[in-house]
């Protein structure tokens, strides 16, 4: 079996190889290699209790280890096999796709909410500055003609809304009540842009939510 490249707190996978019962333990962070074997692992037959000692007086042999470094230590996975008899047999092909497969899917969740908490972060940072700079002109959700001319900053897309905001200062905009809203512009850089574009984008999909609801 190949070496796992990636450590996941994921649910125990025990399965049959030919005659063989296989099952992975792990334990993460753990910073002493002379007192891993005596530590508790988490996962499959070692369910926090029993140790790479343990698991070997049950029988079982270690068929496998990967070894990740970490800033706290490192991360540990083992696969442990106990041959046995009478046993159906599986393809050892399929019970590595089903490991590695467990691991991506992992990672996929971790990245999901990565990306989430920084659209939140965005979104607070973005009704902070729309608040203190945008409010009176554009209105509570972006949805007024600013001093009745200019378009609801609410529907436009993010491209649209940048080059509205940047026209302001390199003075491709300059007509009608440009003025008012130059210096604000001035402020505001590529960042602030999409923080207040997030923050205007999460409350119309609160308002779409919420009419998904009352349906």
């Amino acid at each position: 079996m190949k070496l796992l490249s990636s450590i996941a707190l994921t649910s125990i996978l025990t399965a049959t190889i030919a005659t063989a019962q296989t099952t992975m333990c792990f334990k993460e962070n753990h910073k002493s290699m002379t007192t891993i074997e005596t530590t508790a692992l988490s996962g499959g037959e070692c369910q926090n209790q029993k140790s790479v000692q343990d698991m070997k007086k049950e029988g079982w042999s270690v068929a496998d280890i990967n070894i990740d470094k970490t800033k706290n230590g490192a991360n540990y996975i083992y696969i442990f096999k106990k041959e046995e008899t009478n046993l159906s047999s599986i393809d050892e092909k399929a019970l590595e796709e089903k490991i590695l497969n467990r691991l991506e899917e992992r990672k996929k969740e971790e990245i999901a909410t990565k990306k989430k908490q920084a659209y939140i972060r965005k979104s607070k940072s973005g009704e902070k500055l729309y608040n203190n700079k945008c409010i009176s002109c554009h209105g509570k959700n972006g949805e007024l003609k600013a001093r009745g001319v200019s378009r609801p900053i609410n529907d436009l897309n993010l491209q649209d809304f940048t080059l509205s905001i940047r026209g302001y200062n390199n003075g491709d905009y300059d007509r009608g009540m440009a003025f008012v809203m130059k210096p604000y512009a001035t402020l505001m850089n590529d960042k602030d842009i999409k923080n207040v574009y997030v923050y205007l984008q999460s409350l119309k999909e609160k308002k779409t939510n919420s009419t998904e609801e009352n349906k």
